[in-house]
């Protein structure tokens, strides 16, 4: 249970971080291009600081989520499916690591290159999710 905890308030803390860098890089419209954000979006500035704030706002919210299941703030609604899917959404995103892997590796084509930051995005997805799953199956 203790264990469990720790984990949680590891998954918080990796999402408050990924809240501010997704905060931070809306304002530069050349990192949220490298990152990447669609190239429309990084033509429209507004837009763009809009749509960081939002993806920043939902990852804070996770991170609050980490936080309340490890016991350090007052526990949230439906807390356990809540940590379940968030879980999921990570895994989910981690997962397009196999298309990237694929097309890399030259197994299928694509008019799209891969850059080798995008598998490390899908891995660290992958990470995150598994952290949350981990962390939220022994939560009582």
């Amino acid at each position: 249970m203790k264990n469990s905890k720790n984990i949680l308030m590891f998954a918080g803390i990796l999402c408050f971080i990924l809240s501010i860098f997704q905060i931070t890089i809306g304002f530069f419209p050349s990192l949220s291009l490298y990152f990447g954000a669609p190239e429309s979006l990084v033509k429209n500035a507004p837009g763009l600081i809009i749509a960081s704030i939002m993806i920043g706002a939902i990852l804070a919210l996770f991170g609050l989520y980490a936080i309340s299941g490890a016991g350090k703030i007052v526990r949230l609604p439906w807390l356990k499916q809540i940590l379940l899917v968030i879980g999921v959404i990570f895994l989910l995103r981690g997962l397009l690591l196999v298309p990237e892997l694929l097309v890399v590796f030259k197994v299928i084509e694509s008019s799209i290159p891969v850059a080798k930051r995008f598998i490390c995005f899908s891995i660290g997805s992958l990470f995150v999710g598994f952290i949350f799953i981990k962390g939220t199956i022994y939560l009582r």
